[in-house]
């Protein structure tokens, strides 16, 4: 059975808003964003709610298959660019 990608994109926006973790913009649908794994799978990580993050399209595929710690230090990077 395929897994409900939009209840998981809702309960993530209940739970951090519909704000793409890497560039800080909010959009109005979170259903048009991506699931960002924080650790990616092909690292390890896992699909508990936890390592998961909403991001837009863009944002997601720039941060690739980063490193947890590379992910966070290129969101600091953006949120400082956008004056977060």
């Amino acid at each position: 059975m395929p897994k409900n990608r939009d209840a998981e994109k809702r309960a993530l926006a209940r739970r951090d808003g519909a704000v793409c973790f890497y560039c800080g913009r909010t959009r109005k649908n979170p259903l048009t964003m991506t699931i960002e794994h924080l650790l990616p799978r092909s690292h390890g990580g896992s699909n508990a709610m936890e390592n998961l993050r909403l991001a837009d399209a863009l944002c997601n595929k720039l941060a690739g298959r980063l490193s947890v710690p590379a992910k966070l230090e290129l969101r600091a990077k953006w949120h400082a660019a956008e004056g977060l």
